[in-house]
Order: C-alpha cells, then structure tokens, then sequence
C-alpha cells in the first residue's frame, strides 16, 4: 500500500523540470546536427526547400515543441511525444543525406542514447519506430540514395555534434544521478526516523547497536546500552489520554536528543520504551548520565496537569558483558526489570552479581 503520493503542484513542478531539460538538450542538439546536415545537403545539392524545413527543425521547432509541452495538461506527456517526434525528424535527414555515414550514424547514435536516457525501453521503442517510418518514406520518395563518401569539411562540422553533445548529454545524467542518489539517502533518513519523536526508530536502532557490539568486541570502544521505561505510562494515556502520552514521549526524546553525546544514538526502542546507545563511557560515566536524565525527566510537566511528575526506570548494560548482541539486550532488559520490581523510578546497572 502506498502511504506517500506527491500533490498536483510537485507532479507539476517536476514535470515542468523535465520540459525545460528537454528543451535545452533539443536546442543543443538541433544546432549540432544543423552544421553537418546543411554540409551534406550543400553537397548533394538539395533545393531551397530542404535547407528551410531544416532551419525550421534546427531553429523553430525547439520553441513549438517547448511551448505545446508547457500548455499540455499532461507536460511529460506531451514532451514525450516531441522526442518521438525529433526521432522522426532524424529518419527525414539520414534518408535526405542519402545515408552519408559519418553524420547518419552519429545522429542514429545520438537519438538511441537520447531517447533512451529520457524514457527507457518505451521511450526508445516509439523513437525507433518513428524513425524507421519517416526514414522509409523519404528514403523510398528520394529514390533509395546511398552516398558513402563525405568531404573533409562534413567531418569537421560532425565532430563538435559527436563530442559536444554526448558530453552535455553525460553531465546532465551524471547530475540526475547525484539527485537520485541525495534524495535516496533522504528518503532512507525518514524511513530510519520516528517521525513524532525526531529521533531513530528501532529499524536504524539495531543497525547502530549491531555495528556498536562488534566495535566494543574489536577493543575500539566500550559501548553501554540504556533503556529508559516511562512509569506507568499507560495511566498517563488513560488519564490525561493519547495526546498527552505523545507530549511526553516527544518531551523525553527531546532532553535525550539535548544531553546525549554527538556520537550517541537515542532511539524509540518500542512502545514507551526508548533507548540509548552511549560509545564510549564507563561504569561511573554512565550511571551519571542516567542520574542526570531521570532528574531532568522529573522536571517535565504535562499541560493537563500541573501535579504532574514522572518518572523512569532504567536499565543499563556494558556491551563488553555480553557474548552476543541477544545477550547485551537480555542483560539491559533484566537490569531494567529488576529495577520494576523494586518499585520503579530508579537506575540499575548491569553486573554480573546485580540480580543476585
């Protein structure tokens, strides 16, 4: 199921995006391809009517193509059509140039490369198929010409279309590339975050607190892992209701986020738990951490209730204790139980004799 669909004014905008990047490669590219083209129809001595309808194609058409994509309901759409559209105007020129190879196959390639890169498959299929079409037809109407030979100044007119273009052509892919990629990482950011709280969700939570017990096992830190239980959470809930649970919660994340090291990772560990993974500390450090987030904690007011106070329970263990990542939470867990079952509202650290 999809849970995020972009509104009319960003469908707009990024199709409008696209319109303009069509338009600037169509201009470009038109230009290109207008040197060689007018060289070999100078040539083969064509009429006043071909060097029109390719000043036209060169100079004209980017403009109408431009302005019908941006007054179309569906721009994307309509740009769409425009590229199969140059693709047709391509078959007209290789069939006017009788074949000539040098130009033909690098505007072929050129085409194949462009139309591939701006819709895949579908886009190149529609491409081909309107080349091939227009192609046949004038090919077939100029008497089925083929011209091998090229003059040296066709070639020099061909190079700038085979360098320049393709290179304009990698660097706007290169930069949709990198956008991709920065809106991925995005994209994967929220996915790791708990969107009321702004802090880790328990998804991104085990990956740190994986690559945090192997640090600890490899000697290159000493991690703890801290859970923090909100007490009797769910009379908050029933008393004050949903609302304020969430206040709470987003408060406690809040003074985590605030007094947690820069390289420590406080998550939602689940329900109204939440957790933090501190790197490096030690049996004191640690407990003084927690000393201060309890204290901290007991200061949050609700604003239903002014008598208001809350308190914690919190578990601690050292990763150092444990042999797996399993056992690191077993012994977080048993150390915040312990600390239940004695009444709540207080620190307990791990040991190997604590629950003895």
């Amino acid at each position: 199921m999809n849970y995020y669909s972009p509104d009319d004014n960003h469908l707009k905008l990024r199709s409008t995006r696209f319109v303009r990047r069509m338009f600037a490669m169509r201009q470009l590219g038109t230009f290109l391809c207008f040197l060689p083209i007018l060289s070999v129809l100078m040539e083969a001595g064509k009429g006043a009517g071909a060097y029109a309808l390719l000043f036209i194609n060169a100079f004209v058409w980017p403009y109408i193509a431009y302005r019908l994509a941006l007054s179309s309901r569906d721009h994307t759409g309509r740009e769409r059509i425009n590229l199969t559209l140059d693709a047709a105007f391509g078959g007209i020129w290789v069939a006017m140039m009788a074949i000539s190879p040098l130009p033909s196959f690098i505007i072929m390639a050129i085409l194949i490369a462009d139309r591939y890169s701006a819709g895949g498959w579908p886009q190149l299929i529609a491409a081909l198929q309107a080349f091939l079409f227009a192609f046949v037809m004038v090919w077939a109407a100029e008497g089925s010409p083929v011209e091998t030979d090229f003059s040296t100044r066709t070639v020099w007119l061909t190079l700038p279309l085979a360098t320049g273009y393709l290179l304009a052509l990698s660097i706007v892919s290169h930069n949709l590339t990198l956008s991709l990629r920065k809106k991925n990482r995005e994209l994967e950011r929220i996915a790791l975050m708990d969107p009321g709280l702004k802090i880790p969700n328990r998804r991104l939570f085990d990956r740190r607190l994986e690559s945090e017990f192997l640090r600890t096992q490899r000697g290159e830190g000493n991690a703890y892992l801290m859970l923090l239980d909100v007490d009797r959470f769910k009379s908050v809930n029933d008393t004050f209701g949903h609302e304020a649970g969430d206040f709470l919660l987003a408060e406690i994340s809040a003074l985590l986020r605030d007094n947690v090291g820069i390289k420590d990772i406080p998550a939602r560990f689940g329900g109204d738990e939440l957790g933090v993974i501190v790197r490096d500390a030690d049996d004191d450090t640690i407990v003084v951490l927690a000393e201060k987030l309890k204290s901290q904690i007991a200061l949050i007011q609700l604003p239903a209730s002014a008598d208001f106070q809350c308190s914690v329970s919190v578990g601690i263990a050292a990763a150092i204790k444990a042999q797996s990542i399993h056992e690191w939470l077993r012994f977080t867990d048993e150390a915040l139980y312990q600390v239940k079952r004695a009444g709540r509202n207080g620190i307990q650290l791990w040991r190997d004799d604590s629950l003895h």
